[in-house]
């Protein structure tokens, strides 16, 4: 499991809204943010490393080139 320091992506644990300079930023629950954004740096409790449910992937509907799918 990927933890916040080295993920990708990040996840707004909860809804926030929060300052940056002149800047006013809203966060919902759930929203997906990178982590070399300023509101991780000054905010890091109230986000996560984005996880997927069972490292879910996402099936294939078609056969491949030269693939027999049979029943």
């Amino acid at each position: 499991m990927a933890t916040r320091e080295s993920a990708e992506v990040l996840v707004v644990a909860e809804s926030f809204i929060g300052r940056i300079g002149d800047e006013e930023r809203f966060f919902r629950a759930g929203d997906l943010i990178r982590p070399n954004d300023p509101a991780v740096k000054k905010w890091p409790n109230l986000f996560r490393a984005a996880t997927y449910p069972n490292d879910a992937r996402v099936e294939q509907a078609t056969a491949a080139p030269g693939e027999k799918r049979g029943a």
